[in-house]
């Protein structure tokens, strides 16, 4: 029987250009798309730390809250932008989208272009 593949060999630059071609003038500096864990499976927009952008995603899209902590880590990553975080299914599985500087667009879309790309990890 195979194994389930570990993060690391989901196809991330894949799922960068899928999130890249998502937000194309949409006003979204940077986004991630981080596992149930809060581990990074892709993203895209510059210079930002994606893995902390996917983490952050995570825990504010299941509303950990009463944490200053966290608002400060927020606040620090967006750099005053807005930050967005949001659960995402794809392939019946749960993810977090999360992006700085406005809302990913058509996340219906983007979800089922990401289980395309996702599909194979996953059923594996």
């Amino acid at each position: 029987m195979k194994q389930p593949k570990a993060p690391t060999d989901v196809p991330r630059d894949a799922v960068g250009r899928c999130l890249e071609n998502a937000t194309l003038g949409s006003g979204v500096r940077a986004v991630a798309l981080a596992g149930e864990q809060g581990t990074l499976l892709g993203g895209a927009g510059g210079d930002e730390d994606l893995a902390l952008l996917a983490a952050l995603g995570a825990g504010c899209a299941d509303k950990i809250s009463g944490y200053a902590e966290l608002d400060e880590i927020v606040d620090a990553v967006a750099g005053g932008d807005d930050f967005y975080a949001t659960r995402l299914t794809v392939c019946d599985r749960t993810f977090y989208l999360a992006s700085i500087g406005a809302r990913v667009p058509r996340q219906n879309k983007v979800a089922a272009e990401l289980g395309r790309i996702l599909a194979p990890v996953l059923s594996a």
